[in-house]
């Protein structure tokens, strides 16, 4: 009897991996088309710092999009009936229940999560901005943090809300 064992090379991300994504041979591969189906998409204010920037979201014009500004336990269920995506933004830590709670429900739904911290300030990663990013960790399958407004218009964007 004879055993044939093959392996095969896994190259490994290189720190020039970035760099090479940025040629005109690897932008052949990107995906230059919007998505293929709207997303029924939540987005939650975290804190009062969000609050405010999910009012500003929430003028803009969205497909199938619904800007909570206020966590309201109690009304979670209905939040997140039909969603397929729920995007947490958060100022500061002040959050960290809302998010456990939003994370939590979305886990037993399969809902997908998001989180945003937003530093407000400026001036770098605050300390507000970096406990923010401790207290929505667990609860977020992606987590960006920025300090652009824009960045979370584009996100919804590209997810097709």
């Amino acid at each position: 009897m004879t055993v044939t064992v093959t392996t095969s090379y896994i190259r490994p991300t290189l720190l020039h991996s970035c760099a090479w994504a940025a040629t005109a041979k690897e932008a052949a591969f990107r995906i230059d088309k919007p998505p293929a189906y709207v997303r029924t998409s939540r987005v939650f204010a975290l804190d009062p710092g969000a609050a405010g920037v999910v009012r500003d979201l929430a003028a803009m014009p969205w497909h199938d999009t619904r800007f909570i500004p206020a966590f309201d336990a109690g009304t979670l269920a209905d939040e997140l009936r039909d969603a397929d995506l729920a995007m947490m933004i958060a100022t500061a830590d002040d959050g960290a229940a809302a998010a456990h709670a939003i994370g939590h429900a979305c886990w037993e739904r399969g809902i997908t999560t998001a989180g945003v911290v937003l530093d407000l300030g400026g001036l770098g990663l605050r300390r507000a901005a970096t406990e923010a990013v401790a207290a929505l960790r667990p609860h977020a399958r992606v987590l960006l943090v920025t300090e652009d407004r824009g960045d979370i218009v584009e996100i919804l964007g590209e997810v097709g809300a």
